[in-house]
């Protein structure tokens, strides 16, 4: 049975064997990564009222390029809802593991979220699905 988590003005459905961590710390109103029991994750940042998604993206990906200076980056879709969206496609390597990453910022009923979700790319097909149903659950109302 998945997880709820319901705090802070978000919230969502996860595996309930992933593990959530709450960081108060940022600049959003609320952040949060759930972990998978390997090594991929997903993170939201929920931000009251409208923000810039394209610079909130910007920011995380030149985050990233500082990071990691061979990383690739394509632009994606990323209609979440009906309101302004943006997103990317990252792909890296980090100690000889191939690494994807997804950044998807929208918003959706008064509210900017930001996600990022990264996995090694032997990880992928199995935590995308779960990428996705999470993401898709942050608009869905239970």
């Amino acid at each position: 049975m998945p997880g709820l988590y319901e705090k802070q003005g978000l919230r969502f459905a996860y595996p309930d064997n992933w593990t959530i961590d709450e960081d108060d710390e940022g600049q959003a109103d609320a952040a949060v990564t759930v972990n998978s029991p390997q090594t991929a994750f997903w993170s939201v940042m929920y931000y009251r009222g409208h923000r810039d998604v394209h610079e909130l993206a910007n920011c995380v990906v030149d985050a990233l390029k500082s990071e990691y200076p061979q990383i690739e980056v394509d632009e994606a879709p990323a209609a979440i809802d009906d309101g302004d969206a943006c997103g990317y496609d990252l792909s890296f390597s980090y100690v000889d593991l191939l690494n994807t990453a997804t950044v998807r910022a929208f918003q959706h009923t008064g509210g900017t979220y930001l996600i990022l979700s990264q996995a090694e790319d032997h990880e992928l097909p199995i935590v995308e699905p779960v990428f996705e149903a999470m993401t898709a659950s942050l608009v869905r109302d239970f």
